[in-house]
């Protein structure tokens, strides 16, 4: 199986009107400019909403291709126009985080199969719009998100710069 049929599958997980072609929203911008054009990006208030789970959870999940061979990239994406509390961010990232862990156990067998080969790299971000408290930069520097034997630190990007999500991807 292939990661185009990777991500078909993971599309087919979730329901149909969450799945979502931009990761903007709340004032603020999110450019997909050179990210893979294949995707599947699930915007998870409505997925949250629709299976009635009322856990914390950040606005968007992209899944795609990070940009090598054999390798799925998870960006957990969270935005913020105004002040918020660091807190609060790594919560709903990691809500999300175990969103995904839990509808990679309810891939079919290939799916699973294909994943086992993958690199999967998490990336979780920030995107806010007003500068970041000195304080809450801080505790965003040192909180991590655990996703599958990984604990990758929350990138923060500004909302509305060009190319914001494809210069985080191009980071990992």
């Amino acid at each position: 199986m292939g990661l185009k049929e990777l991500l078909a599958e993971i599309g087919k997980q979730v329901n149909q009107e969450c799945i979502s072609r931009t990761c903007s929203g709340d004032g603020c911008r999110v450019y997909l400019t050179d990210v893979p054009a294949d995707r599947v990006i699930v915007n998870l208030e409505c997925e949250f909403e629709l299976r009635k789970i009322n856990t914390k959870r950040c606005d968007y999940i992209l899944f795609c291709e990070d940009g090598t061979q054999n390798s799925l990239a998870v960006v957990l994406i969270e935005l913020k126009s105004g002040t918020f509390k660091a807190s609060m961010v790594t919560d709903q990232l990691q809500g999300a985080a175990d969103f995904v862990a839990d509808v990679f156990e309810k891939l079919s067998e290939p799916a699973i199969e294909a994943l086992k080969v993958l690199k999967i790299t998490c990336i979780p971000v920030l995107f806010y719009g007003k500068g970041i408290d000195k304080s809450q930069r801080y505790k965003l520097e040192r909180a991590k998100i655990r996703f599958l034997r990984q604990k990758p630190t929350i990138k923060r990007r500004k909302c509305g710069e060009p190319k914001n999500l494809a210069s985080v991807m191009k980071e990992m």
